[in-house]
């Protein structure tokens, strides 16, 4: 809407403009007159340049007003309108102050203005390319006013160009003009379409680039889920093929404990029991690690115990603290792979402190009907420049395989939570995962009761 108020503030500018500054006509009959007084043709050539100079004022005022007032109010109908907003400021202008200058050239600069502006991007500096262009057109179309030779096709008719065009005859046969205006009408025009050419070319060049980023992201994106895809499918087949084993094994420690019993060798049962509940926790285990739907209610603590567990920071300068809001609600997850994250998560933390001293933070609380659980440590931080891309597979500063952040994501996702990130370089580093709380009774579909 701004633009169509500006376009017609400079439509209305071109019409009245030469009732605010009538003299510029005078200084140029005054020097038509003077020039043959003093017989001087170079006079003459600096009128014409005046007489370009004026009309130029006037008619650009009128074209450029007409194009932002088409392009602002009738949107696909912008060539159109914008063809007829231009011969209605003509022909208003050639009533109210009689200059009778014919429409011939005009119908050739609205056909080139509408043709060239089809080769111009509709981005941000739109308009301004557009201005130039019709500066370049309108200069040519008025120095086509002043070729003598084309007088007889209408060219040129009005008062001015016509009295020019006459004291060139006079003076030198009309070679004058005819070859300085056809000159200039060439170079102008010709400046016009390279200059359309050349901006056409970029964008494309730009679009292309462009669609060419676009296919490397995609092309990355799909080598990444490849990638993992495929680290994917080894591990589990390797987790797979850990069954056969240690169902042999579960096995020949049943047929031990039963021989044993029926020798009534007591002091080994106890033994025994032990390796076979060990042995049952790793099936249940591998069932969960094989089956990432299998999920339980789970106490918070007992899965942080859990996770802790299998850490191992006796070696590490490592302050662990674990503030947990009291009565807490359980959480559903499959634990294995859950722990898995949040180890994914402390290891990094521990990593970040380069064998330096440091603390980890872990505070877990109810906020409404979801768990949030903290995890901050005062290690080496996250630029601002990767928070975005930490979870994106492949994605590592260590030189590792890049799949740990994203597998947080992703497990934590596949549990219906979400979590974010909070780092400040050289200071901290806070993941925090919000898990929707188990209900009693609750029933899920993901809930599969034969754990092979």
């Amino acid at each position: 809407m701004h633009i169509g108020i500006i376009g017609m503030i400079l439509f209305l500018s071109g019409e009245f403009l030469p009732l605010l500054n009538n003299h510029w006509t005078g200084v140029i009959v005054a020097n038509i007159h003077q020039s043959v007084d003093l017989q001087d043709s170079g006079l003459l050539l600096v009128t014409s340049f005046i007489y370009i100079a004026a009309y130029f004022v006037v008619f650009f005022f009128i074209y450029f007003g007409s194009m932002l007032m088409a392009w602002a109010f009738s949107g696909q109908m912008g060539p159109l309108m914008f063809i007829l907003l231009v011969l209605l400021g003509l022909s208003l202008f050639n009533q109210w102050h009689h200059d009778h200058f014919s429409y011939h050239s005009h119908f050739l600069a609205l056909g080139m203005i509408t043709f060239l502006q089809l080769y111009i991007p509709k981005q941000k500096y739109f308009y301004l390319i557009l201005s130039i262009i019709i500066f370049l057109v309108l200069v040519s179309i008025l120095w086509l006013q002043l070729i003598p030779a084309l007088t007889v096709f209408g060219f040129g008719t009005d008062d001015l160009a016509a009295s020019i065009k006459i004291v060139d005859n006079y003076f030198t046969d009309s070679s004058l003009f005819n070859t300085l205006a056809t000159i200039f009408f060439a170079v102008f025009l010709i400046i016009a379409i390279i200059f359309t050419l050349l901006i056409h070319l970029v964008d494309k060049q730009k679009s292309t680039l462009k669609n060419y980023h676009l296919q490397e992201e995609e092309l990355e994106e799909t080598r990444t889920a490849l990638v993992e895809s495929k680290v994917y499918e080894e591990i589990n087949m390797l987790v797979h093929d850990l069954k056969t084993p240690l169902v042999t094994l579960e096995g020949l420690l049943s047929l031990l404990h039963m021989k044993m019993h029926a020798q009534n060798i007591t002091t080994m049962e106890a033994h025994f029991e032990r390796m076979n509940q060990s042995a049952e926790k790793m099936k249940d285990m591998i069932s969960e690690i094989l089956h990432e739907d299998n999920k339980q209610p789970i106490p918070v603590n007992e899965l942080l115990e859990y996770v802790t567990s299998h850490l191992g920071l006796n070696e590490q300068n490592v302050d662990l603290h674990i503030n947990l809001e009291p009565d807490l609600p359980t959480i559903y997850v499959n634990k294995v792979r859950f722990s898995r994250a949040i180890s994914n998560i402390l290891e990094n933390a521990v990593k970040s402190f380069a064998g330096k001293a440091g603390y980890i933070d872990i505070d877990v609380k109810r906020i409404d009907e979801s768990i949030l659980i903290c995890i901050e440590d005062n290690g080496t931080g996250i630029k601002m420049t990767h928070l975005d891309d930490i979870w994106r597979t492949g994605f590592s500063t260590r030189q590792s395989s890049g799949i740990g952040l994203s597998f947080v994501k992703k497990v934590v996702e596949n549990h219906q939570g979400t979590i974010t990130v909070d780092s400040v370089k050289g200071s901290h580093t806070q993941m925090t995962i919000s898990l929707p709380i188990h209900k009693e009774g609750e029933t899920h579909v993901d809930d599969i009761a034969d754990r092979r």
